[in-house]
Formats: structure tokens, C-alpha cells, sequence
């Protein structure tokens, strides 16, 4: 006959008791509960660089148009843009104004980006010659969320 401890074989496989699981998960929850909105945060921030390369895209092809036509394009499509839709795509792009020594485009989230309101809309002027205004949200000649690095 084969040799048993004295422990029953009961305690041996012995596992976890609910209430030790449920401590486990409510531990769970707690981290992720305060991990989430973080996370959500640095991914709408990291999704910003989008929307800048979009405009930056925009502001070279409307110099190029300007040079050719001798006035900025006040539409996507008098650029040659088959979508409005930023380079990764979490943008929309649109140019709300335009004229010989000025332009005026902007880039709203779109999908998941939606969320980030205090950056919307991320803008990007234009005007005389040289004189770059880099703007978002209400504010048309400042960045109080900032959204431009």
C-alpha cells in the first residue's frame, strides 16, 4: 500500500476561495479604473501630431497653388486632395478662408478623437507673408489647450 502524508488529500487541492478572487478583481478594476482615462488622454494627445502634419501638408500645398495661381485655394479639391481626411486619418481637414495674402485651414477630430474638445479645432493662419498663427479651440490667435508643441 502506497505511503500518504498526513495531509488529506482534500487540502492538497486546495485553490483559490471566492472571496480571494473577488479581492483579486476588485484590485483589477481599481487599477484600471484610475489607468483608463490616462491612457485615453495620452492617445488623444499622441493623435494631435496628426492633425499638425495634416495642416503642414495643406500649408505647402497652398503655397505651391499660390505660387502657380497667385491666390491661396479655397477648397481641398482646387489642391488636388481626393479626401479631406488628415494623414492618419483621425482628422478632417477643411480651408475656411482664402485669398491672395491670407489663408485659414483647420483640422477637426474625427472618431474616437471627437473626445478631445479642448483642442477643436486645431488652426493654422496664414497671413501677409510670413506671419504663422497656430490656434485651437475657440480662440483664433491662441493655443490655450496647447495643442501645437
Amino acid at each position: 500500500m502506497p505511503h500518504t502524508s498526513g495531509r488529506s488529500a482534500r487540502t492538497r487541492l486546495r485553490g483559490w476561495t471566492l472571496s480571494e478572487l473577488l479581492i483579486v478583481l476588485a484590485m483589477l478594476a481599481l487599477l484600471l479604473g484610475l489607468a483608463l482615462p490616462s491612457h485615453l488622454q495620452q492617445q488623444r494627445q499622441a493623435r494631435r501630431a496628426d492633425a499638425r502634419a495634416g495642416l503642414q501638408i495643406l500649408l505647402l500645398d497652398q503655397a505651391r497653388h499660390r505660387g502657380l495661381h497667385g491666390a491661396f485655394a479655397t477648397d481641398l479639391d482646387s489642391l488636388g486632395w481626393s479626401s479631406d481626411r488628415s494623414p492618419q486619418g483621425h482628422y478632417r481637414l477643411r480651408i475656411t478662408q482664402a485669398g491672395t495674402d491670407a489663408h485659414v485651414a483647420e483640422a477637426w477630430p474625427d472618431g474616437p478623437q471627437a473626445r478631445d474638445t479642448a483642442c477643436a479645432p486645431m488652426r493654422l493662419s496664414l497671413q501677409g507673408t510670413a506671419t504663422l498663427v497656430l490656434s485651437s479651440g475657440t480662440s483664433t490667435d491662441a493655443d490655450p489647450g496647447r495643442c501645437w508643441p
